[in-house]
């Protein structure tokens, strides 16, 4: 059971674009400019240097910078969860201490990519990381982009980590968030990842949702959102319908 009160994280959550200069180097403005937007849009959370902020794209100090950046920005009005997966281990941790001493409100991790490493390896990688810096630990679980998928074995051996808080669960059976939620119980957060069924991942058990097109049309899953927590789920769903075309 995780040591942290996660209440503050049931959120919509956007997942930052990185905005680059024509030269390919990261755009601090720009950076800072699309923060403020959000926060006065009334967005409460955002997921940075994740796949919509290309993290796998940019180099250590260049995801330093980003969220280093965003942090500063917006930091004392929003929760700010720092990506810091890496291909190896080493450098997720010194993302994840740097994550720490910045601020930030949280962190989150992919497996190991490319080698396809073994559940064991995993384990070990996670694990690494949640001993760097002393923040909620949010898995990533998106096999449809490293080819590994989060097992309930390895899903159990993690909840025994008292730095584990929750996962984002962007696997695209809906089912996997009433399994991850049964398993982690009310004060374990389940993130929705695929946009295009947020009130189906909402109506099976997910706490809150991190999205890459939430940015696009925040209103909407703020909408989303507020009409669920009102039990509204009819008028939810016709805001789906909407937004998973435009998806």
């Amino acid at each position: 059971m995780s040591k942290y009160n996660t209440d503050k994280f049931r959120h919509i959550t956007v997942a930052l674009n990185t905005p680059f200069k024509k030269d390919g180097s990261v755009d601090v403005d720009a950076v800072k400019a699309v923060s403020r937007y959000f926060r006065d849009k009334g967005v409460k959370q955002m997921y940075v240097c994740g796949s919509t902020g290309e993290g796998f794209l940019l180099d250590t100090e260049e995801r330093m910078l980003v969220s280093e950046t965003v942090v500063n920005e917006v930091g004392d009005d929003m929760n700010i969860i720092v990506h810091v997966g890496c291909p190896d281990t080493r450098h997720s941790c010194i993302l994840a201490e740097h994550a720490e001493k910045i601020g930030a409100a949280g962190t989150s991790a992919v497996p190991c990519v490319y080698y396809r490493p073994s559940e064991e390896s995993v384990y070990h990688h996670w694990t690494e990381i949640t001993k760097a810096a002393d923040l909620p630990f949010f898995i990533y679980n998106i096999p449809q982009l490293t080819g590994f998928n989060l097992s309930m074995n390895l899903f159990h051996r993690m909840l025994e980590n008292e730095r584990v808080a929750g996962v984002k669960c962007s696997s695209d059976p809906a089912q996997d968030v009433l399994r991850f939620k049964n398993a982690g119980g009310k004060d374990f957060i389940v993130f929705n990842g695929p946009d295009e069924q947020f009130v189906a991942g909402r109506l099976m058990g997910a706490d809150a949702g991190i999205g890459g097109t939430y940015g696009a049309m925040p209103e909407l899953y703020l909408k989303m959102d507020q009409l669920i927590n009102e039990g509204q789920w009819d008028k939810a769903a016709r805001i789906q319908a909407i937004v998973t075309p435009l998806i």
